[in-house]
């Protein structure tokens, strides 16, 4: 009998006593708790917090670093690339360039070659039998007689007679002692002399020795 009786006071505790108990632990506790989780959150939440904040300080801050000295070191490495291509691209350059004085040597060499190959057969041939002398005219005294005597103006360059002149209309040309003086003599004296004084020398040349540098000279001068 008693033990049921004692069975039957646990149950009540168990089911009556320990439910009430439980809840006013929980509500004298509750507010402890609730705390107490609030600060852990809240805890978790600022290290958290400050954990990105640091990141990104960094993050920052290697950015700044990258944009101080990115840009100049990315350009050494370009113009580096640049030289290094532009030295190979000369090489291969330079490469095919003496290559094509090499074959232009050779080809050269190769004409000079038979050149001198042609010519020496040329010469080894066998040498053509040479022309009949032209006779020669018989001299006499009235052939000689003939013949007028006449000065050849070696400065002309033309072939034309000398001392052919006017003596009065030489006198008044501008180039003093026009007569004596070869053509590149006088050309040299054309220059600075009036358009009157040039139609003078050009009309005097013209009917006289008609010499071809001094008449071109003149109408350059002249035009």
């Amino acid at each position: 009998m008693t033990e049921n009786s004692d069975r039957i006071e646990r149950t009540i505790e168990l089911l009556l006593y320990a439910p009430i108990g439980v809840g006013l632990f929980l509500k004298d506790t509750a507010p402890q708790f609730v705390d107490m989780f609030v600060s852990r959150g809240r805890a978790e939440i600022d290290r958290r917090h400050d954990d990105v904040q640091q990141r990104v300080t960094t993050a920052r801050s290697l950015g700044q670093v990258a944009m101080a000295f990115g840009p100049p070191i990315v350009r050494q490495r370009v113009e580096r690339t640049v030289a290094d291509a532009r030295r190979t691209v000369e090489g291969i350059l330079g490469a095919s360039g003496a290559s094509g004085a090499h074959d232009a040597a050779a080809a050269s060499g190769a004409s000079r070659a038979s050149s001198a190959a042609e010519s020496a057969a040329t010469n080894n041939a066998a040498p053509a039998d040479p022309p009949p002398p032209a006779p020669t005219p018989e001299w006499t005294p009235s052939a000689a007689a003939e013949v007028p005597a006449t000065n050849v103006d070696v400065g002309s360059g033309n072939g034309r007679p000398a001392g052919n002149g006017d003596g009065a209309a030489s006198a008044a040309l501008p180039i003093p002692g026009y007569d004596a003086l070869s053509a590149s003599q006088v050309v040299e004296r054309l220059v600075g002399l009036a358009p009157e004084e040039l139609d003078a020398v050009h009309d005097y040349e013209a009917s006289h020795r008609r010499r071809r540098t001094i008449l071109g000279k003149i109408e350059q001068l002249a035009g």
